[in-house]
């Protein structure tokens, strides 16, 4: 597998802590790259985050492959886990996005609204669906697609990890063949909230290298104004 840029910047923006988290490796030529946002509001949000991170690190590379049918188990698997967590945290909940790199090809699964973007030839290629209320009415034509940063149900979601019932994703988006260039990034609502699609593609063009890339959109959200600011997270590759 050839070497992945990796660059990731997290802070707790006005928030007196951070629940977001997240954590990348590679192993035997496959990769991972995650990025949890723990849910406001909930107990120990943070808690739930990290467990969600620390399963999915350990036990992506018990898969003996990248397949819709695995990850789907593991998506299952890392529900579970932060559901065990709750005997000590009740009512934390965590979103998550998760991305895997094997064999030339691009596979993600995700719950919540913590997003995953992929990019080839500087443009945006595709985007995970959230599941929330807002993107429920994108796709019933109701709204446009923009509309969801600053919709009043905007934090109503539908699924994310530890709710009360055990998570169901029914199809995961088919896997991305991989050409070099190509980048992607994970990132929480307080990332994606502020930085806007055309924006993330202009500072691809213009960078030279994930780290650049990563300071290039960061920047923008900090130069946006804001009475307060979520915690906000976002984890780039370049491959």
């Amino acid at each position: 597998m050839a070497e992945i840029q990796v660059a990731v910047f997290t802070d707790a923006g006005t928030r007196d802590h951070n629940e977001d988290a997240c954590g990348y490796g590679a192993q035997d030529g496959r990769a991972c790259f995650v990025v949890a946002d723990g849910l406001g509001g909930h107990d120990k949000g943070e808690v739930a985050s990290h467990a969600a991170v620390d399963y999915i690190m350990e036990h992506f590379q018990e898969m003996e492959c990248c397949s819709e049918e695995s990850l789907l188990a593991l998506l299952e698997g890392v529900d579970q886990a932060v559901r065990e967590r709750q005997e000590e945290c009740p009512d934390m909940r965590t979103t998550v996005a998760a991305a895997f790199v094997e064999n030339g090809r691009f596979w993600y699964f995700h719950a919540g609204d913590t997003r995953c973007y992929y990019l080839k030839n500087g443009c945006i290629y595709t985007r995970s669906k959230d599941h929330s209320i807002p993107q429920i009415e994108v796709s019933m034509g109701e709204i446009r697609t923009e509309d969801i940063r600053f919709h009043e149900d905007r934090n109503k979601l539908l699924k994310v990890l530890g709710d009360a019932e055990k998570i169901r994703i029914g199809r995961l988006d088919e896997p991305v063949e991989i050409e070099p260039g190509d980048a992607f990034l994970l990132c929480s609502d307080g990332f994606w909230e502020y930085v806007y699609e055309t924006e993330m593609e202009i500072d691809l063009v213009k960078s030279r290298t994930a780290k650049e890339w990563m300071e290039y959109m960061v920047k923008r959200l900090l130069l946006r104004p804001a009475v307060e600011r979520d915690n906000y997270t976002v984890l780039v590759c370049w491959l």
